[in-house]
């Protein structure tokens, strides 16, 4: 029944078993572990410590008292740890030990926490950083031009404001100056390497229709490059370009629909595009100008548009955005489809302003891209775009523009992103809508009596409503001032040989004349004209009596012609002085209050009282003293005793 014994009793004479001794190895070898793992924490605190002693005290006793310690252990685990005032925590020891062969040479490189980045709206309409800070560093220099105070209501001054930042946006006669040098410039070079090339210009230099930072289309007619390998004309017209030392770096793009060949110029700055017998773009800016010239606010509205969406990035098709032509055909379909403009209700010319608002308001909030397409035809019409079978099911929603040259060709085709202008577009009148509603507080305010000033200067920028969704840019203002320095050192015009072209002044207004004033005016320009004439005349005869005089008495000068001397003397008594009033007065000889030494006072050199005989008697005295010269002359010789005056 040794079975029924407890396990105390059993292995009496001291000696255990074989899983006695590894169970004591295995208690022995946790407890060496926990001892080294409690010496390497030492200083990690009291409370460890205690919690590390219960656990030995545990590991060694039997289970009852394990039992009860772990209890115990537990309990004590919640035990808020204070310390008394006697007591000092023990400092945490630095896991950056500084190594002795280190010290002195200054602090090593620490990881602080990472720097927080200023939060960005994704979906503001900006593509990158550079767009955002030039967005917040734009500027409005055209609102110093308007006078915010004369303005009764806010169309008005929305209108005044469109007319101003047109005028200041519009090509100076500078920027058309040098870019035409750089025209010039481009088709000496390509002339000389091709004689047959015609270089032309077309797109918005051709219309005038270009902003400051824009580029220049354009386009060479050549037999010779016609029949040549595209790829080889291309990178020769690169090569001809770099050579006449326009640019230093040319981009040839040979796999595009239309291969064009793209530089920036040395002087300048300017982007230039050259495209190889390409002739749609030509007759496209004759259609344009004709557009220009039959709505007069077809110009401010482009101008507008074309600034708005180039601060976005959203005037290139290859981006997605719209084209300069896109941007045009649907500027005109505005001005031809709008209600008012066709039943001649308003002014398009004198209500900027209101279009401006209105466009915005119209392609991006009402206008229904998903069915209906543009048309420039017949005065403008609208078509539909299922039945013409212009409809992408994959991008129902893209905006269908047909070509005023060409109608199977949709010029907006590649516009992928017109979602995103059209959410811009929207954006952009609910922006100028509220800024307009602030206005209109104020001139009521101001008109009622009801403001009060806070500041002893205004800015002009805070009452513009197109500043509120776009502006000027430095980047604009720097180039523009580039463009001067380019003028003023004249680099293209030596290069091409060319005298710079005399800007024309603006003209002063004139006031207006009533009937007497005109008549006054001819008055006095006719008798001008009979002065003239009469002393025209006189000088005349002069003239031909001292020919005549000089002649017969062969009278040479005894001084250098060039040498100045002293007048007055008695060999200058046929001297003839004239003055700027009257050319007529002869003097005849020294003054009475000459010197004797030759000289005379300057106010005496002109004999007054002689003058003004002469111009009282007339060309009759003059002729009476003529004939007095020749009867002297032939009674000298003794042969003129029947001599009369002629």
């Amino acid at each position: 029944m040794s079975s029924s014994r407890p396990k105390s009793q059993r292995n009496a004479s001291g000696t255990s078993t074989p899983k006695t001794q590894e169970k004591d190895k295995s208690e022995n070898r946790r407890a060496r572990r926990q001892r080294e793992k409690d010496e390497r924490n030492a200083d990690a605190g009291p409370s460890n410590s205690s919690a590390s002693d219960s656990k030995i005290s545990i590991a060694s006793g039997s289970k009852d008292d394990t039992k009860n310690r772990v209890v115990s252990f537990q309990e004590a685990d919640f035990i808020p740890f204070e310390l008394s005032d006697t007591e000092v925590v023990a400092p945490v020891a630095d896991s950056h030990q500084v190594r002795e062969w280190d010290r002195g040479k200054g602090k090593g490189r620490e990881r602080g926490p990472k720097r927080k980045t200023d939060e960005v709206d994704l979906n503001d309409g900006y593509v990158n950083k550079k767009q955002r800070v030039a967005a917040a560093s734009r500027k409005a220099p055209w609102v110093k031009d308007v006078d915010w105070d004369s303005c009764t209501n806010v169309s008005e001054m929305l209108h005044r404001e469109v007319e101003a930042f047109v005028e200041y946006v519009s090509p100076t006669p500078v920027e058309d100056e040098v870019r035409s040098l750089i025209v010039a410039l481009v088709s000496r070079a390509v002339t000389r390497e091709y004689p047959d090339a015609q270089v032309l210009p077309f797109g918005s230099y051709e219309t005038k229709l270009y902003l400051p930072i824009g580029d220049i289309d354009l386009v060479i007619y050549s037999q010779s490059m016609a029949y040549s390998d595209k790829v080889s004309v291309l990178h020769s017209l690169a090569n001809t370009i770099k050579r006449a030392g326009i640019t230093d770096r040319v981009t040839i793009i040979a796999k595009a629909k239309v291969p064009i060949v793209k530089f920036v110029t040395t002087h300048g700055r300017f982007s230039v595009d050259i495209s190889i017998n390409q002739g749609n773009g030509v007759t496209a800016g004759k259609m344009i100008k004709l557009f220009l010239a039959e709505l007069p606010a077809l110009r401010s509205l482009v101008l507008i548009i074309k600034s708005f969406l180039s601060q976005r990035s959203m005037n290139e098709v290859f981006t997605g955005g719209l084209g300069s032509y896109s941007i045009v055909c649907l500027a005109i379909s505005f001005l031809q489809m709008h209600p008012k403009i066709r039943r001649g209700e308003i002014d398009p010319s004198k209500n900027l302003g209101v279009l401006v608002m209105e466009f915005f308001e119209l392609y991006g909030c009402h206008f229904n891209y998903h069915e209906v397409g543009i048309s420039l035809r017949d005065g403008g019409t609208y078509f539909n775009k299922r039945k013409r079978g212009w409809m992408d099911y994959g991008q129902p929603k893209l905006l269908s523009i047909e070509d005023p040259g060409d109608m199977t060709n949709d010029i907006s085709r590649g516009s992928y992103g017109i979602a995103k202008v059209r959410m811009t577009l929207a954006g952009a009148y609910g922006i100028m809508t509220a800024a307009a509603y602030l206005q209109a507080g104020v001139i009521s305010a101001r008109r009622e009596g009801r403001t009060v000033h806070l500041r002893d200067t205004e800015n002009p920028e805070d009452r513009s409503i197109l500043a509120s969704v776009m502006g000027v840019t430095q980047e604009t203002i720097n180039h523009r001032k580039l463009v001067q320095e380019v003028y003023d050192r004249q680099v293209l015009h030596r290069m091409l040989g060319v005298v710079p072209q005399e800007t024309m002044a603006p003209r002063t207004p004139q006031p207006e004349r009533n009937g007497k004033t005109r008549a006054a005016e001819e008055e006095s320009v006719k008798s001008a004209w009979e002065e003239a004439d009469m002393d025209l005349e006189s000088a005349e005869e002069d003239a031909k009596f001292e020919a005549e005089d000089e002649s017969r008495y062969e009278i040479r000068r005894s001084q250098p012609p060039k040498k100045r001397r002293r007048v007055g003397g008695k060999q200058d008594l046929h001297t003839v002085y004239t003055t700027d009033d009257d050319d007529d007065g002869i003097g005849g000889g020294p003054s009475a209050d000459d010197d004797g030494d030759g000289t005379s006072e300057e106010e005496h050199e002109y004999d007054l009282s002689v003058l003004d005989d002469r111009n009282q008697n007339g060309s009759r005295s003059r002729r009476s003293e003529g004939g007095s010269r020749k009867r002297s002359y032939w009674l000298s010789k003794g042969i003129g005793g029947d001599i009369s005056d002629d």
